[in-house]
């Protein structure tokens, strides 16, 4: 169906001046005087263009019957007295001129085939002949000068003014006397009326006119209370003149008059003494407003082989909105929008009420002249761009409008103010503006149809004049403003939510079943304090506030099984780090994959490994370094930077914000505190160490949102996917290492420490990973295992058969394998354990140096010992130290960890109640106030 569909300048012609650019606002401004003076725009000086240019409202209809009546027959005397009361520019002007060309050029209208509609409400009765006509506004008579006229008399009053233009010289003499000491006539004016008859006399601007003749003095009185007191006279002689017929404008309200408490007791009388022997009559009534603008502007709404294409595009349009009926106001599904639609043909109602009914309430507005010459403006610059238009156009909606065009920049600064100007760069006219730049981004059909920059101007347009001083359009309404048929409707959704998000002066409110309300206003929006603290913070760097992060979430308990222990930040002068250490580097280096950039942590990593303090470090393969990525830490700076815009926001302007806005910045602080934890795990994907004399590098495939998880993840990953760690040393790691000794024999202590102190070798989770691997390997023969002062003078060897060994023993040699010397055990036993006196070897570790025998370490034996207890999450990490770690150095089988959770010995391992671990996690069950249990 949308091939049927077409934009509307395919349709609908404007008339010539808008269609060339040559768009002259004054046409839109009538003025009877101007037209008096013949100095008027040409529209309004040809009887025939001028009517062929107005619609025929029903209130026009009605005054110009009347009036041609009257001017005919006599009429009767309550409708020769014609007040016309609207709002600014409500069509009162234009209503007089129509008139002066009524009773000025009935006989050349009588047959011009442009004012066919004219005869028609005439019923063919139009006056033959020119009548007498007097013409009166603010710029006739000057209230202190006059006014010097061709027949070379000086009028200075409105009664001298009338008479003149009635009856020329003949009639003014009757009141020159009156007109040159500005006192009204008594009783002579209906004289001067009889002679002129038929006759029409319009008023226009009057109360304007008393504004002015307030301050001019006449004897006791001034001559506003002159003129005034004319009116009655005037109002009364009509009354008692047949043929004779005044009409007079006045504003709808006394605030429309000058701010002056005389020019308002002025109006409040004129319109006294017009209502009392007058009628009122509405030239335009709001219903007409489409009919008069598509008059006004167009040459022709239809082709002539298709008269019905408005209806067409109505029923498009109401099936559109049907399709959605609970997204927009539920009037736009009825049969009577649809009527709305095919009479606003080609603009859409929405823009042409709100212009009307919105932007008319302001007392400036002239309300149908001024929609008129907006919407001409909008018409134009349309039809100017229309061969460059990307945009779907089958109607002219709010979302077409472009507010850098003149007109538009005009009345926006005028009525509303020149800060908004500042409001419409920022956030809706041009590329650059935040409307704009989301169009820009996001291309496509955002690009082509301007869907960010169509919302921005819809919600501009109706940002003023809302019912009960709520300005601004609902959800519902930014729906009808912008949804074309054709394009996708969610468009406008995505895009109302990224505008609320960015733009600097948009403000919404809750709206009840419309959803939200969305308006443009002078002060900044919440976003836009924002912004500007971002640029305050721009050039930071933020790396204290990272290194303390990494600091404290570091210290965060986590349960990986990792041994490490982790700093921050290393001073140069690091000491000696014995067992296995993870440095964090500054975040102001970074390592990247492509080599950008990485001599500095290059240098930084060799200077720690090699140097200790003023000395050469010893133990050199304990240190693992967790290095940033300069992506990753920009976007980690940028955490930061928010975090800190937020937090300066709320610190100097936390008492000016409205509730809804301290909201707001609640839930964005705290998003942005925790996205700037959350950042830190993707920041540092980089683990570093020395292998030999180069730095090797592992770059994590992945991250977690919590530090501490994310070191974790790191010790997984370096301990079972790249084996950069080593848990217990296996029986190929022995012998490339060189610990399967061929002769002679190697120190315990010394082969610990070659993993702790040589590059070339794996890195150790701990010192029981040497130990535990050589208890293996001494279990299966591969190596033989000796206590003595040397290898030569060992007092006990072992050999394919069970051994204990501490990591801190020593006199403990690491020897060739030999076969051991038969010996009988008991039945149903495993083999016995050699026991050196006095050398500690064996299940029990003993505090002193007395001996102990094998014998009593058997009888006594720990099978099971449980730990129960709720354990909260910040003392996870001394669950780890005073529990896990421990019983990972004993080698327990069975352990099972959590929130209450257990560890048992398995069935082919026994213990020693006395063991210095399992006395020291006694103690520390005891001041966690847990429960241990021994079986």
């Amino acid at each position: 169906m949308n091939e049927q569909l077409k934009p509307w300048y395919a349709i609908a012609t404007p008339h010539e001046d808008i269609r060339k650019g040559r768009l002259d606002e004054a046409v839109f401004a009538a003025n009877i005087w101007a037209v008096v003076q013949g100095t008027a725009p040409e529209v309004y000086l040809d009887p025939e263009e001028f009517f062929r240019k107005t619609y025929m409202t029903v209130g026009l209809a009605t005054i110009l019957r009347r009036v041609a009546n009257a001017l005919q027959d006599g009429g009767e005397s309550g409708d020769r007295i014609i007040s016309l009361q609207t709002a600014f520019g409500g069509g009162k002007t234009h209503t007089l001129v129509a008139l002066w060309h009524l009773a000025k050029h009935g006989a050349r209208l009588k047959n011009s085939p442009h004012a066919e509609e004219l005869r028609r409400v005439l019923d063919g009765r139009v006056p033959e002949k020119e009548q007498s006509l007097a013409v009166f506004t603010n710029a006739t008579c000057d209230v202190t000068q006059g006014r010097k006229t061709p027949e070379g008399i000086h009028t200075r009053t409105l009664w001298g003014e009338l008479a003149l233009q009635l009856g020329k010289q003949a009639l003014y003499e009757k009141v020159r006397a009156n007109d040159e000491t500005q006192r009204v006539p008594q009783g002579i004016f209906i004289d001067v009326l009889r002679k002129a008859a038929p006759c029409l006399i319009l008023l226009d601007e009057l109360a304007d006119y008393c504004v002015g003749a307030a301050s001019v003095p006449v004897g006791d009185t001034t001559l506003a209370d002159q003129t005034i007191s004319f009116i009655q006279q005037l109002t009364e002689a009509v009354q008692q003149v047949p043929g004779t017929v005044v009409v007079a404008t006045l504003p709808a309200s006394k605030y429309e008059v000058a701010q002056s408490e005389k020019g308002q007791e002025a109006f409040i009388t004129l319109e006294k003494r017009f209502q009392r022997l007058g009628s009122d009559v509405k030239p335009v009534a709001d219903d007409e407003i489409y009919e008069v603008v598509r008059a006004r502007l167009f040459e022709s709404i239809t082709p002539p082989d298709d008269p019905d294409y408005p209806k067409k595009v109505a029923q498009v349009y109401q099936g559109m909105y049907a399709a959605h009926s609970g997204e927009i106001l539920n009037e736009a599904t009825k049969s009577s929008y649809r009527e709305q639609i095919e009479r606003a043909y080609p603009f859409h109602p929405l823009m042409m009420d709100t212009l009307y009914a919105r932007w008319g309430s302001h007392p400036d507005f002239q309300r149908t002249r001024g929609v008129l010459r907006l919407l001409a403006s909008i018409v134009g610059d349309l039809w100017q761009r229309r061969k460059g238009n990307t945009q779907t156009q089958h109607l002219i909606h709010p979302s077409h409008i472009r507010w850098s065009i003149d007109a538009m920049q005009a009345s926006l600064t005028r009525l509303w103010g020149p800060a908004y100007q500042s409001v419409a760069a920022a956030d809706v006219i041009g590329e650059k503006s935040n409307a704009g730049a989301f169009d820009d981004e996001r291309g496509g059909d955002y690009l082509r149809e301007g869907i960010g920059q169509g919302l921005a101007s819809a919600i501009l347009l109706g940002s003023f004049g809302g019912q009960s001083g709520r300005s601004g359009f609902s959800a519902k309404e930014l729906q009808l403003a912008c949804s074309r048929y054709g394009v996708n409707w969610n468009y406008i959704d995505g895009a109302l939510l990224e505008l609320e998000n960015r733009s600097y002066y948009l403000h919404t409110a809750a709206a009840g079943s419309l959803g939200k309300r969305y308006w443009f206003g002078t002060k900044p929006t919440l976003n836009k304090l924002i912004i500007q603290y971002r640029q305050h913070s721009a050039r930071e760097n933020f790396a204290e506030n990272i290194l303390e992060d990494l600091r404290s979430e570091s210290q965060k308990g986590f349960l990986s099984g990792a041994t490490w222990r982790v700093l921050v930040n290393p001073a140069e002068d690091l000491p000696e780090q014995k067992a296995l250490t993870l440095l964090i580097l500054t975040p102001s280096v970074s390592w990247n994959s492509n080599g950008e950039g990485t001599d500095a942590v290059r240098q930084q990593v060799l200077e720690i490994s090699k140097r200790c303090g003023g000395k050469d470090r010893i133990f050199r393969n304990t240190i693992l370094f967790l290095a940033g990525t300069s992506r990753g830490l920009s976007r980690l700076r940028q955490s930061h930077r928010e975090q800190a815009a937020l937090e300066g926001v709320k610190s100097d302007y936390w008492s000016q914000l409205d509730k809804e806005q301290q909201e707001d910045l609640r839930k964005r602080l705290q998003a942005a505190r925790q996205s700037t934890l959350e950042s830190l795990g993707a920041a540092y994907t980089v683990v570093l160490r020395v292998l030999d004399q180069d730095v090797d590098s592992c770059a994590l495939p992945d991250a977690r949102s919590s530090f501490s998880e994310h070191l974790g993840y790191v010790w997984t990953t370096l301990v079972e996917d790249e084996e950069w760690i080593l848990r217990r040393i296996g029986s190929v790691t022995l012998e490339k290492t060189g610990l399967i000794p061929k002769e002679g024999g190697i120190r315990l202590k010394d082969a610990i420490e070659a993993f702790l102190r040589f590059t070339d070798k794996p890195m150790i989770s701990r010192k029981e990973a040497v130990t535990d691997g050589l208890i293996q390997a001494c279990n299966d023969g591969l190596i033989g295992v000796g206590r003595g002062g040397s290898p030569s003078t060992l007092q006990t060897s072992y050999c394919s058969q069970q051994v204990r060994l501490d990591p801190s023993e020593e006199g403990v040699w690491l020897i060739p394998p030999f076969t051991p010397e038969s010996t009988e055990t008991p039945a149903g036993e495993g083999p016995a354990v050699p026991t050196e006196v006095g050398t500690g070897q064996g299940p029990s570790i003993p505090e002193t140096g007395e001996d102990t025998d094998t014998t009593t370490t058997t009888e006594r034996t720990v099978k099971r010992f449980t730990v129960r207890g709720s354990v909260p999450v910040e003392s996870y990490g001394e669950l780890f130290r005073c529990f896990v770690g421990p019983a990972a150095r004993m080698n327990l089988k069975k352990l099972r960890i959590g929130v209450q959770f257990e560890m048992e010995v398995s069935e082919s391992q026994e213990l020693n109640p006395n063991d210095p671990n399992l006395k020291a996690m006694k103690e520390a069950a005891r001041q966690l106030g847990l429960d241990f249990e021994l079986e």
